[in-house]
């Protein structure tokens, strides 16, 4: 019989959060795919550019919280509570994006796509750790 090294569980669930996080992070790609592709190819078909975001936001935003859902989190069936929790994220953490955005383009005189790209790294780990506590946590 062997025994387990000390601290071996606390590995395991160290590594299963590396690979949740990974996975986060394909869902968000390929979330970001879709939305470029629905919103470019709307404008191609003359949507105005601010329905065509919006259309592309929603459609990203729901295939992104089924993929969450099914393969991030592994988590049971989808709800109708689960998807507002997941759009009421998702509209926050854009809120919270195009004011941190502002207060440093405007107020901080800094460039307008280096401004995006300090925030970048902050975007996905909040969102990660909100849809991992307030959206896909276990019933």
């Amino acid at each position: 019989m062997s025994v387990p090294a000390a601290g071996g569980a606390g590995r395991t669930e160290a590594w299963s959060r590396v690979l949740e996080f990974v996975r986060f992070g394909a869902v968000g790609a390929s979330s970001t795919v879709l939305y470029l592709a629905v919103y470019g190819g709307a404008l191609l078909l003359g949507v105005p550019f601010i329905l065509a975001a919006l259309a592309a936001f929603v459609l990203s935003a729901v295939c992104g919280y089924l993929l969450h859902h099914r393969w991030t989190f592994r988590t049971n069936a989808p709800t109708r509570g689960g998807l507002a929790r997941w759009l009421i994220l998702q509209g926050t953490v854009l809120g919270c994006n195009l004011l941190a955005l502002w207060a440093l383009v405007v107020q901080a005189g800094i460039g307008r796509l280096l401004a995006q790209v300090m925030l970048l790294p902050l975007l996905p780990l909040a969102t990660y750790l909100l849809s991992r506590r307030r959206v896909f946590r276990a019933a």
